[in-house]
Formats: structure tokens, sequence, C-alpha cells
């Protein structure tokens, strides 16, 4: 069974997080595998500096993971330039549900947390997005 992806955007503190960690509660209840992939523009490291991981990556390593035998984490250099869609179904196809944070480029309906920041929200110019969560008051003109 091909699992359900739920796309959440937002601006940077809008609540995603917040929304995400009770989405996860709520299907976790009903007995559901979640799964979550953070999508981001910019650089990360998900590893420290001089632990063992990172020095295997920093010796050429394309990847690695670490365990102790009932979780791991998979440290992975990715060959082709690949989405949020693509990882999850390669890494999570025995996942009920997957709910991928950020992807604001992606071109798949949405969900979009509104926040309390002055920027203008992105349903404006994203006609993917088809749900808004938020607890700030605003005019909303509806066009079918």
């Amino acid at each position: 069974m091909t699992p359900l992806i739920i796309p959440i955007t937002g601006r940077s503190g809008s609540g995603k997080t917040t929304l995400i960690e009770k989405l996860i509660v709520y299907y976790k209840i009903r007995g559901k595998k979640v799964s979550v992939i953070k999508s981001m523009r910019h650089t990360f490291e998900t590893d420290s500096p001089g632990k063992d991981t990172f020095r295997y990556r920093e010796s050429g390593a394309f990847s690695s993971i670490i365990t102790n035998g009932k979780k791991f984490s998979l440290i992975s250099e990715i060959d082709n330039e690949a989405n949020p869609l693509d990882l999850a179904d390669k890494y999570f196809s025995d996942s009920d549900i997957i709910i991928i944070e950020g992807f604001k480029e992606g071109n798949l309906q949405k969900i979009e947390v509104i926040g309390d920041s002055k920027e203008t929200p992105l349903f404006h110019d994203d006609k993917n997005i088809k749900i808004l969560v938020t607890d700030t008051k605003f005019n909303l003109r509806v066009v079918y």
C-alpha cells in the first residue's frame, strides 16, 4: 500500500514543527507508522566534528550508519539531486503516513501553517496550497 503523503509548508517560525508533532501523536495513537522528512534549502550537518561517523565521511565514505541494534541513523551523500518524494519512496515505503516539512517548491497539494510573521503567507503565490492552519485573523478571498 502506498503511504499517505502530507506536505506541510510555511514561513520559518510559523509553527510547522508543533503541528507535525501533534499529527505524529494523533496518528500513532491510531496505530499508524509515521515518518517525517524535513526539506531544507540551505546546507546542514547532522554529524559532529570529531565523532566517528563524521570522521568516516571526512575520509571519503559515501554513506555511514550508526546503530545500537534498536535504531539507526543513516548519513549519506546523494549521487543525483533528490527531492523529498524521491527519498520517501526509497526509504519510507513501509510507512503508513509520510509528513514532509518544507518543500515549498514542490508541485503537490500542501498545507500551509501561518504564524504571526509579518511576511506574506505563501498561499498568495502558491496555488498548490489547499489548506491553511492558523490562529491569525486575516481576510481571505476564495477563488474556485
